[in-house]
């Protein structure tokens, strides 16, 4: 009996070990996030002058495995080829490559780049956020987002934060890649630390943007789509009661898949005047449509209520 219940104790610590393995091993290749720091570089000379408006626009790029191909939709589409402000969510860096692929990019279409890494990936390499730009960028700034744990593929999630001389004029830019498969008072949550360092800017004209995964569902345990819920919506609601307005709330959809439709990719505006805004469906480069939005510039002294 007792060596019966000995080898049944063994038996249960040895099947908590094999499970707690895929965890210790993940936690054994995270580089401390102290390593992990904006990479960023000035391809282009500085633009004296601004233009009258300022085009922002945002792309989950899908980890740009193909750089060419990313490139050419991005040139091709008359949207995105004008855009001054480019944030992208997905895109990594490989030492095979020789340089990231946000510089890869960035030099491919003429504009200046901030790279921040969010994790490294099994190569080696990383996994992160980036800015391209017309205009120089300044003080970059990683913000660490909460972590949830979402059962599998639970990984760290960052905003970047940088700043944009428009014409000798700053813009504060932060780009955000939030989590899958939470509900939105987590989703609101995650995004919090973000909005409160948009608050503690003393500069009036701030961006927030990227994929915020506003999915259409409501999750049980971080698996399990169980109702519809307008993640979208509640989003908009909330940056509006922060100060902000959400040009692209009635865009529709931003997913590249035809068995999922939900607009997961924003951009939200504080103290400028949205003047046009877009979805660009036509772009296949990714599993997310582009989206981006026009500004007025100079900013006027009060932004466009909605």
């Amino acid at each position: 009996m007792i060596y019966r219940r000995v080898t049944q104790f063994a038996l249960c610590i040895l099947l908590l070990l094999l499970l707690a393995l895929p965890a210790l091993a993940l936690r054994a290749q995270e580089t401390p996030e102290s390593a992990l720091q904006p990479e960023v570089e000035h391809l282009l000379p500085a633009v004296a002058t601004a233009p009258e408006t300022l085009r922002v626009a945002s792309f989950n790029v899908h980890y740009a495995h193909d750089l060419p191909a990313l490139a050419a939709s991005v040139r091709a589409n008359h949207a995105l080829r004008q855009a001054d402000v480019l944030l992208l969510q997905e895109i990594e860096s490989h030492q095979s490559e020789g340089s990231s692929r946000a510089r890869q990019l960035a030099a491919a279409l003429e504009m200046n780049y901030v790279y921040a890494p969010a994790r490294p990936t099994e190569d080696g390499g990383t996994h992160g956020l980036a800015v391209l730009s017309r205009f120089p960028l300044d003080d970059a700034e990683i913000v660490p987002l909460p972590r949830y744990d979402l059962g599998y593929r639970t990984r760290r999630r960052i905003a970047l934060g940088v700043t944009v001389g428009v014409g000798g004029r700053p813009l504060r830019v932060y780009n955000v890649h939030l989590d899958t498969r939470i509900n939105i008072q987590d989703r609101l949550a995650q995004l919090q630390p973000v909005v409160e360092a948009a608050e503690r800017q003393v500069l009036a004209e701030v961006i927030i943007g990227g994929d915020f995964n506003t999915n259409p569902f409501r999750w049980l345990f971080h698996r399990f789509p169980i109702f519809r819920s307008d993640q979208a919506g509640a989003m908009d609601d909330f940056m509006r009661q922060r100060g902000f307005s959400a040009p692209l709330a009635e865009s529709g959809s931003t997913v590249n898949r035809a068995v999922l439709r939900g607009r997961v990719d924003s951009l939200y505006a504080r103290g400028l005047t949205a003047q046009n805004s877009g979805v660009e469906r036509d772009v296949d480069s990714s599993d997310h449509f582009p989206v981006w939005v026009d500004l007025a510039w100079p900013p006027a002294a009060t932004a466009k209520k909605e």
